[in-house]
């Protein structure tokens, strides 16, 4: 990204390569700083071989270089490079997290806004309207879309915060037990968020345009773009279905399942006992918790079984925190002194959409997870007549 251009003085390419006595495989992999102009000013021998075509995010100058003979400098100790790029790696996709919840949370507000303005049609109660025709806002099939947007958004959004928080924790808390707890809660939910909010990113920007009629698939309106744009967001800085891997398997696999369970148990003690939507968030928490040590106690004799688990894993795990968000964010705005205030009753309302409507999601990928129990058949490339 960005490999060539003439945007900056200088362009800083981080290279994976190999020293002439480095060992084979992974273990035998540097990291090296090589810039595009060198200290005494002269161009260094990297190069652009070619400026890829692709569907979306055409700003952004996505180039095949060469590093033939250029100068580079080792970053870190030799033959672990791959360890100093994780480190890179783990900001980067929590970066394109935010950049997925961005993509969805444009796509949700321009939705809103054209859903008020445009007029189609007479909605099946019309309110207030007297014209011939309402704003499309009214029609439940709109509000539905609108309002499953608003709850992953705002959700996501909180679990991001959840995010920073414990990064600062894991930096900051006052003793190693904390900081320690912080970093492994951390690093269980950096896949979560890259995977999900990503997946929002594209699905959400593609509900917007349905928002928009044909309006939408047009340049006209922008949302077109949004959606070739967001899809590049579930590749990069590892594929999602990489990220539910990480989750899975480096994760929860590796230790038995102790800072998975852990971590969900941290999760429903921030839940206040008087919530409206105490018990539903606590029963998705302890379903999920069954759910993943019963992953760990079969991997045991099946090799392939988290990973083929690992989406749907992922997937419960997501809308799990985001109803134990919901549930949250709901116990604040019930208070007595926020009843009557439009901003809290919206997210009242938006609460209880998501125990309405999201639980059955939930539901499908605990299925799906359990499902996984059956090996995947083998597909062979069909006979040409």
């Amino acid at each position: 990204s960005g490999g060539e251009q003439d945007l900056t003085d200088n362009i800083v390419h981080l290279v994976l390569a190999r020293l002439p006595d480095a060992p084979a495989g992974t273990k035998g992999i540097s990291l090296f700083l090589a810039p595009k102009f060198l200290p005494d000013g002269s161009r260094n021998a990297a190069r652009c071989d070619g400026i890829e075509k692709k569907m979306g995010i055409k700003g952004s100058a996505t180039c095949v270089m060469s590093f033939d003979n250029a100068t580079g400098w080792l970053v870190g100790e030799a033959n672990r490079g791959l360890q100093a790029m994780f480190a890179m790696m783990n900001a980067a996709r929590l970066h394109v997290a935010l950049q997925g919840l961005a993509h969805a949370q444009n796509a949700h507000r321009n939705a809103v806004v054209y859903a008020h303005e445009r007029l189609q049609s007479r909605a099946p109660v019309r309110g207030e309207s007297k014209g011939s025709a309402d704003p499309i806002v009214l029609h439940p099939a709109m509000r539905r879309t609108l309002l499953r947007q608003r709850v992953l958004v705002e959700g996501a959004r909180l679990i991001a915060y959840e995010a920073a928080h414990l990064i600062d924790l894991a930096e900051h808390a006052a003793d190693a037990s904390g900081r320690e707890r912080a970093q492994e809660q951390a690093a269980l939910l950096t896949p979560v968020l890259k995977s999900f909010l990503t997946d929002n990113g594209f699905a959400l920007a593609s509900d917007a345009l349905q928002v928009f009629g044909g309006h939408g698939y047009t340049h006209d309106w922008g949302i077109e773009q949004c959606v070739r744009d967001a899809r590049i967001a579930m590749i990069y800085e590892g594929t999602n279905q990489i990220q539910a891997i990480d989750l899975v398997v480096r994760k929860l696999a590796a230790d038995g399942g102790r800072k998975f369970a852990a971590w969900l148990e941290a999760l429903a003690a921030a839940v206040p006992a008087q919530a409206r939507h105490a018990a539903a968030t606590l029963g998705q928490l302890r379903r999920l918790g069954e759910l993943a040590a019963d992953v760990v106690t079969a991997s045991r004799g099946d090799a392939e079984l988290p990973f083929r688990v690992a989406d749907d894993l992922l997937r419960a795990t997501a809308l799990a925190l985001i109803a134990q968000a919901w549930a949250r964010a709901d116990a604040v705005s019930s208070r007595p002194e926020h009843e009557g205030d439009a901003f809290h009753a919206a997210k009242r309302d938006s609460a209880a959409h998501c125990f309405a409507h999201l639980a059955p999601e939930f539901e499908h990928a605990l299925a799906q997870a359990r499902a996984g129990w059956m090996p995947f058949a083998p597909v062979a490339l069909a006979e040409t007549a």
